[in-house]
């Protein structure tokens, strides 16, 4: 299975193409430029993929308000682009949308949105993820939809860290940490997430799936869990997210869960504190006791 994997220099992007090994070929954003539609099809033509994973996405999400033009031609014109493009190429195509799709406002705890739940989002980047789903479904027939959330591995990330590694730096350094309670999420490990991704794709799978770890925490939750796991002493401040404070209006509900992986075949993630517990391990961020 010979496949292209644009944005390989991504945190999820290293993952794939580990995963995916000899017959992975990775394009960085220096290599390819999603909004350019004719450039898209000539370098997909010219590697005569079987798959071409899209990863790029302008996902920095305060930034998206302020440049809704940007959002929008990465996430949605050029998501179909990429896909229409593996489509005359005879290919399949992966996109990764966001948790952002959902809302969550009036939503209880532990009841999570499924592949069949109504999006709402609340914010651009959501809104320009969403519209880059339909155009990738009516751009190619042959689509994986995957959508995805808090996502942290151990490649190095363009921002420099994840969560857990702030939440660990902070913590040793201040001995103390503020986090909000009031926004729930599926945290997603990206080594599981490319693992889960290559089944699908073995399987000739289309259409939308969720894939996330299993279960949902608060960001209070996480950051709790990662001190616990690595044994640092912290004290933990609880806070409400204050409206406003950022440009984006951050959904107050977006957890995910899968109804469509059992009839794939495919089993669902590890639960989210196991997959955060080997993440932490592999980082060797785990004090030694």
């Amino acid at each position: 299975m010979r496949t292209l994997v644009i944005g390989s220099s991504g945190q999820l992007g290293q993952d794939l193409m580990q995963r995916l090994g000899e017959g992975a070929f990775g394009l960085t954003h220096a290599d390819i430029d999603v909004t350019d539609g004719v450039g898209v099809s000539c370098i997909v033509r010219d590697h005569e993929p079987d798959w071409v994973i899209n990863t790029a996405a302008f996902h920095r999400v305060d930034d998206c308000e302020m440049n809704p033009a940007l959002a929008f031609a990465v996430n949605a014109v050029g998501a179909a682009n990429v896909a229409r493009a593996a489509a005359e190429a005879g290919a399949g195509v992966v996109f990764y949308s966001t948790d952002y799709v959902f809302g969550g406002e009036g939503r209880p705890r532990h009841d999570p949105h499924t592949e069949s739940s109504l999006p709402d989002p609340y914010n651009v980047y959501g809104v320009s993820k969403l519209a880059g789903e339909r155009m990738v479904m009516n751009a190619n027939p042959r689509h994986l939809v995957i959508r995805t959330a808090g996502l942290y591995g151990v490649a190095t990330s363009r921002k420099g860290w994840t969560f857990p590694e702030l939440m660990v730096s902070k913590g040793r350094a201040d001995g103390w940490v503020k986090v909000v309670t009031d926004q729930a999420l599926s945290p997603t490990y990206t080594h599981d997430l490319a693992e889960t991704t290559q089944a699908l794709m073995e399987r000739e799978a289309r259409g939308l799936f969720h894939l996330t770890n299993e279960g949902e925490c608060s960001w209070f939750e996480f950051a709790q869990a990662t001190f616990d796991i690595t044994g640092i002493a912290v004290n933990m401040e609880p806070s409400a997210t204050v409206t406003g404070e950022r440009r984006a209006r951050r959904p107050p509900y977006s957890a995910l869960t899968s109804e469509r992986l059992a009839e794939s075949g495919v089993p669902r993630l590890r639960p989210w504190r196991v997959a955060l517990e080997h993440y932490l391990n592999a980082k060797g961020l785990v004090e030694a006791h």
